[in-house]
């Protein structure tokens, strides 16, 4: 086995051997090396929004788990490619349902959920974000935010606790959120993605009041964001970029 090094990682090295022999004492190399920007190869990653034109998901008196999970998933959309070399996919940028994408079956529902599935199984993605807002009818107490998966791909689960582990930091207005473990779901048609691996997360519980209140709130939507990106980021960061032959 011949381990290849990436060249940036031969890059790094020289950049830390100037910085300790070559530069004066007073220099704080600290803070150098922490203010250097990492080198990495693009990444591809799909945001799904559940639901969509006729199917408005879960609801509560006029509110739409449709509206929530999009307004998250464009809100993670601008903040991956503003703050990471990141090329994300939308399934949908607008509220629409996908079952007009393929004639897989006489299901409308299962055609949309075939269509998001298409587009995150083509070639070169390397993980997906399915977004939805969950509910639990006679369990109002229930609240904050649940990473699910299925473990189709060995990456699936630790996917899920990195995101799961900052979602269980996030903190608005002094108080900190029902923290929860993550969730192993075979039910779910979206997780059985057989090319690439990937995560649903429930932003909150649209039966709960604080979760609804809050899941309205642009401010409230911008740190669930930044708690997935944490996550996301985390994820990625655990590789070693080394080659293998």
């Amino acid at each position: 086995m011949i381990i290849k090094i990436e060249r940036y990682r031969v890059y790094l090295l020289l950049l830390l051997i100037y910085l300790v022999f070559f530069l004066p004492n007073n220099l704080d190399i600290s803070d150098t090396i922490l203010s250097t920007e990492p080198i990495a190869q693009q990444r591809v990653i799909v945001i799904d929004p559940g639901h969509g034109g006729i199917d408005g998901g879960t609801s509560y008196l006029g509110i739409l788990e449709k509206d929530i999970n999009l307004a998250v998933g464009l809100k993670l959309r601008d903040y991956l490619e503003r703050n990471s070399n990141t090329r994300v996919i939308m399934t949908r940028e607008k509220d629409i349902s996908l079952d007009h994408l393929n004639q897989y079956s006489s299901s409308r529902h299962t055609r949309d959920l075939r269509a998001r599935l298409d587009i995150i199984n083509q070639d070169g993605v390397d993980l997906f974000i399915s977004l939805h807002v969950d509910h639990r009818i006679g369990q109002t107490w229930q609240q904050g935010a649940t990473a699910l998966y299925y473990p189709r791909h060995r990456q699936n689960k630790i996917i899920a606790e990195v995101v799961q582990k900052h979602l269980n930091q996030l903190e608005y207005q002094g108080v900190r959120k029902k923290q929860h473990q993550i969730k192993k779901r075979s039910d779910l048609y979206i997780l059985k993605a057989k090319e690439n691996p990937g995560i649903l997360i429930e932003l909150g519980f649209i039966t709960n009041k604080e979760d609804r209140d809050l899941l309205q709130q642009a401010a409230y939507q911008k740190l669930l964001v930044e708690a997935i990106y944490q996550g996301i980021e985390e994820y990625f960061s655990s590789f070693q970029f080394l080659d293998e032959e």
